[in-house]
């Protein structure tokens, strides 16, 4: 269930243009690129081009996913894979770019909280930086100085933590303005610390058009799309090389049932039909997947629990169900209470399956809810007309 959450207002930093001595790829030099694999252009016309050619942009800033916009209170900006960039004025009043601070804002959106930095002696070559309270050293510190530092990336906002990620369980650490990843595969190698795709994942967080546009004429970059199927498969569980995309934020054709099936009331409950029937809920992708034996029948859009409400993970079976419910309930010390909760399936305690009318988070990768699994209304009406009581629920990373 979601509450009301105060997001926290970070001050951005204004950052000047890095200059570069390092020669510039022949591939780059053109006037105006267009990115086959995302489907945008990147031009010069706000300055976005030489900024991204004199960052080492595929590496730092990955490709456009979205076309220049206007962002109120900051002006020409451009989304990225891995970040945003910024047309803004400097104290001066000369016009400049910078990257936007995508890792606070993405934190706040997804309501994340970081614990403290330990009260412990300093690291040698540790930084510590009194207004955020947090510190960046190895194994981030060298890769964050050599690509910017906190005039790229910003300043630390978290300590180095273990993270599920799109690529699996790693080490990460988040910056006003970008994540930072290690990979274990890449270790000793100059991809050992990568920049995770939170540019992408909030612009699909705000329902802003990623959508691929037709090429205006410009010289070609990059690889195309790779195909990717949509299936998951029976244990839920993501492919460790595979990426996670976030989701749109409103159901998909495949939301609703390629086959309905007859209403459970109509039936016998036997082993069989609880053996036959599953629900697979995948946190990371924010996915449930409704399978018949071996066969996907039904998947859709979810929104879960939130940091220190997390949707519980293990093999459940549905043992309640109620077609409506008013839900209330004391979250830090405050009241609160949603009438009228359609289609509830209890299978955990107290969390449960259910629809949800007052957002349409699902699928972004954010997490609202008190523990519960929110389901789009059409969807949770298909799923309890669908699941008997018994049927089976994983819910997994």
């Amino acid at each position: 269930m979601r509450h009301t959450a105060r997001l926290t207002v970070l001050a951005l930093l204004i950052a000047g243009l890095f200059s570069s001595s390092m020669a510039i790829p022949l591939y780059a030099q053109a006037a105006a690129l267009y990115f086959l694999r995302t489907g945008h252009h990147l031009t010069d016309e706000h300055g976005f081009l030489s900024f991204w050619r004199s960052h080492d942009g595929p590496r730092t800033l990955g490709f456009p996913v979205t076309e220049v916009l206007m962002i109120e209170g900051i002006g020409p900006a451009q989304y990225f894979e891995k970040g945003r960039l910024e047309r803004v004025a400097a104290a001066d009043g000369a016009p400049i770019v910078r990257t936007g601070a995508v890792a606070a804002e993405y934190v706040a959106a997804l309501y994340r909280t970081f614990p403290p930095r330990p009260d412990r002696p300093p690291v040698d070559g540790e930084l510590f930086f009194g207004e955020t309270g947090y510190s960046v050293r190895e194994p981030f510190i060298g890769f964050w100085q050599a690509s910017g530092g906190v005039d790229f990336f910003g300043m630390p906002i978290s300590e180095p933590v273990w993270e599920q990620t799109a690529g699996g369980y790693r080490h990460v650490q988040y910056f006003e303005r970008a994540r930072l990843e290690r990979v274990p595969a890449s270790a000793g190698t100059t991809d050992d610390i990568q920049v995770a795709d939170l540019g992408r994942a909030l612009a699909e967080l705000r329902g802003l058009n990623i959508a691929p546009v037709p090429n205006r004429g410009f010289e070609t970059f990059g690889p195309p799309a790779p195909a990717a199927p949509d299936v998951a498969p029976l244990n839920g569980a993501p492919a460790a090389s595979a990426p996670l995309p976030m989701q749109p934020a409103t159901p998909r054709a495949t939301a609703t049932p390629r086959s309905p099936a007859p209403p459970p009331a109509s039936r016998a409950l036997t082993a069989t039909t609880r053996a036959a029937k599953r629900i697979v809920v995948n946190l990371s992708k924010q996915w449930l997947y409704a399978y018949e034996d071996d066969r996907l029948v039904f998947d859709a859009p979810v929104a879960t629990g939130r940091d220190g409400m997390n949707t519980p993970t293990g093999a459940f079976q549905i043992y309640a169900k109620l077609p409506m419910q008013t839900m209330d309930g004391v979250t830090e010390g405050k009241y609160w209470v949603v009438p009228n909760v359609p289609h509830v399936m209890y299978f955990y305690g107290g969390v449960a399956l259910h629809g949800t009318y007052w957002h349409n988070l699902f699928g972004t990768g954010a997490r609202p809810s008190h523990g519960c699994v929110n389901l789009p209304l059409k969807s949770a009406a298909w799923l309890y007309e669908w699941a008997p009581i018994g049927t089976p629920v994983r819910v997994t990373y």
